[in-house]
């Protein structure tokens, strides 16, 4: 079954596991892709997510000394061609003109075998930018699948924290967005009031819900913590605190906060009868955290699968 098929069945579980292409430094990307043959043989999963990398000016001095890396699109082909894995490129819609973004979009599906597409807007609404955003890239894209008769499948970023969230949600599935996922996640209060938000406006316009994929990622270092929240990661002073407190224990306390944050969450939707389709995105941040990553997906997958097989939520 194809990932979009997946993602498109309410009761469907999909797991996703999200890296970075590897740096140029690091090698080729032939052997970093080896690393997800391991992952492969240690738990399943439905795609592969690339994001793809920029400096972010606005955000001031970045903690962790940024590299280049491989293109998210090679990286990408070589994932589907020898993992046999579908993968997911994120697009940062708005550095490209209009006809360059196009030609970006139909290449991408054509040459390179890649569909899902995960659009990513600007660092800040207060900065011009030539390109088009989200959902003017939405529409962009579904005018390519009419005219050649294409299957680019669209995705969209959820920041849980910002005003007006599912407003956005709305008008990006409106234009042709078919899921979502959050910003990495280490608090349940935003998220679930998202979420309330966002299946009480679907059920007054009476419209199905987006899948919302869910994203988590273990930390093993205070410079880990910081680096979230430096790309915006809303983590609350208390489980700040109690992280670094000892950080020869920060990722076991990262993991269980990411375990309990999940159940929060899904004891949430399921006490509000909450019929957003929830899926699973599990980040790695570093290289170096990989193998606790690939843990934390073992154990938030096994949970997740559990809800989806017992849940009657998506029942029709």
């Amino acid at each position: 079954m194809r990932l979009r098929d997946k993602i498109t069945k309410a009761k469907r579980p999909v797991v996703v596991y999200e890296i970075l292409p590897p740096r140029i430094v690091d090698g080729t990307i032939e052997s970093y892709a080896e690393q997800i043959s391991t992952l492969l043989s240690k738990t399943h999963i439905d795609a592969i997510n690339i994001p793809e990398v920029h400096a972010e000016e606005s955000r001031g001095e970045r903690p962790i000394e940024d590299r280049e890396r491989a293109s998210p699109r090679d990286f990408g082909r070589l994932i589907q061609d020898s993992v046999g894995v579908e993968a997911i490129v994120n697009r940062v819609t708005v550095r490209e003109t209009p006809n360059d973004q196009r030609e970006w979009f139909r290449v991408t599906s054509d040459e390179f075998g890649i569909d899902n597409i995960i659009l990513v807007g600007g660092e800040s609404s207060q900065i011009e930018y030539p390109g088009p955003g989200v959902a003017e890239s939405a529409i962009m894209v579904s005018e390519i699948n009419h005219e050649i008769e294409g299957e680019i499948f669209c995705g969209g970023i959820v920041l849980p924290s910002r005003k007006v969230e599912s407003k956005r949600m709305e008008r990006k599935a409106d234009n042709g967005v078919q899921f979502f996922t959050t910003q990495v996640l280490y608090d349940s209060n935003d998220i679930c009031k998202l979420l309330w938000h966002y299946n009480k406006s679907n059920q007054e316009r009476d419209t199905e819900p987006k899948r919302v994929l869910l994203s988590f990622a273990p930390i093993s270092t205070k410079k880990n913590l910081n680096f979230l929240k430096w790309l915006g990661v809303e983590i609350p002073e208390d489980t700040e605190k109690f992280l670094i407190q000892d950080e020869e224990l920060i990722k076991e306390r990262s993991i269980q906060i990411c375990m309990d944050l999940l159940e929060e969450i899904l004891a949430f939707v399921t006490e509000n009868k909450i019929r957003v389709p929830i899926g699973v995105n599990v980040e790695h941040i570093m290289t170096y955290n990989f193998e606790h990553s690939v843990e934390l997906l073992q154990r938030i997958s096994k949970k997740y699968r559990s809800f989806c097989m017992e849940t009657d939520l998506y029942d029709t």
